[in-house]
């Protein structure tokens, strides 16, 4: 008589190797992939801590509440933080440390993001933004800037720099996405 209670289905040995070896690579890339990731993330913000040290020792700022990377024609370092009177400023800190090129602006005088982003949102109402954040453009030397970054209407990926003190359109970069 069969015994029915305990029906076991057999693979053959084959398919045990491949599922396994399948398994374990599929772990190996997820391990790999995390341990890639972050220490991209740890490289990308390792100066950070110097960079914050240079920027209370050079400049007028006494407390620091983030810092982000530029990358442009030079690359910058930009810090937000507060000067000893309250009054908050955006430091642009040159990834060469030298003291020449940091250019510091105070937030009350610049535009404020947020009237960026209507103005923009006025100009462009089917695009998509991307992102808005402070760069450095090099028409005249150092010219701090909005960079507005996003996808038109027609298809096109565009890069648009405005006027920290006006708003008004210094550039534009469009590029065709070819997919």
């Amino acid at each position: 008589m069969r015994n029915n209670r305990f029906s076991q289905r057999t693979f053959p040995g084959w398919l045990k190797w491949v599922s396994g070896i399948i398994g374990f690579l599929i772990v190996a890339c997820l391990i790999f992939g995390i341990y890639l990731y972050l220490t991209i993330q740890d490289n990308r913000t390792a100066s950070f801590d110097q960079v914050e040290t240079h920027v209370l020792e050079e400049t007028e700022l006494n407390t620091i509440s983030k810092i982000e990377r530029f990358h442009g024609e030079n690359a910058y370092y930009t810090v937000y933080g507060e000067t000893e009177n309250d009054a908050a400023a955006i430091v642009f800190y040159p990834f060469d440390g030298n003291p020449a090129n940091i250019i510091s602006v105070k937030q009350s005088d610049i535009i404020a993001k947020e009237e960026v982003r209507a103005n923009w949102n006025d100009r462009c109402d089917a695009c998509t933004l991307v992102d808005i954040q402070p760069a450095v453009i090099s028409n005249d030397g150092k010219q701090p800037a909005w960079e507005i970054t996003y996808e038109d209407n027609a298809g096109y990926y565009v890069m648009a720099y405005l006027s920290f003190q006006d708003g008004s359109m210094i550039e534009v970069i469009r590029y065709n996405q070819l997919f």
